[in-house]
């Protein structure tokens, strides 16, 4: 396990180099702000479907009474 740690932690000292920024910086980004954010999306996403779901099946309803 700590293999993978060392192999982890290496690949973002590249990523952070090739992007120009500290490893701490791309730590913060990886694991405090794109989680949340993901998470919001995704929830925008199934509030946006379930909305258009439930009119969706409203119209069918209403035409076959």
């Amino acid at each position: 396990m700590e293999t993978i740690f060392w192999i982890c932690v290496q690949l973002m000292v590249m990523g952070a180099k090739l992007l120009g920024i500290s490893y701490q910086q791309l730590n913060v980004i990886l694991f405090v702000i794109l989680p949340p954010a993901i998470t919001a999306f995704f929830w925008y996403q199934y509030r946006r479907y379930k909305r258009k779901y439930k009119l969706a099946t409203a119209d069918v309803n209403r035409s076959i009474v």
